[in-house]
């Protein structure tokens, strides 16, 4: 499942810069922003590639200070991704507790 959402939806987002170091999260989408990269389906494409998906749990390992990477693991797989500021700014996450399990 893919979920990519648009600026203006109404709804209330939660990014991985939001998150605090050791938060267990779930992957939910990706914010659109401009649709220069298919409305989110260049960051979906990415984060894929590094072995992150939508619906993925993940923990929060570290934020690196002035704008670094976000260091995060992979709960099923054991993969940690790094992703710049930039991409995890546009990564929607809820925390996995608030999740409902499938």
């Amino acid at each position: 499942m893919v979920i990519i959402l648009e600026e203006g939806d109404g709804l209330v987002k939660m990014t991985l810069v939001d998150a605090r170091i050791g938060e267990k999260l779930e992957v939910k989408g990706v914010q659109g922003g401009r649709c220069r990269d298919g409305c989110g389906q260049g960051i979906l494409s990415g984060l894929a590639t590094r072995g992150l998906h939508v619906g993925d749990r993940v923990r929060v390992l570290r934020a690196a200070p002035f704008r670094g990477p976000v260091l995060v693991e992979v709960e099923s797989s054991g993969v940690r991704v790094a992703i710049g500021r930039g991409m995890a700014a546009r990564v929607l996450v809820e925390p996995a507790s608030a999740a409902p399990s499938e």
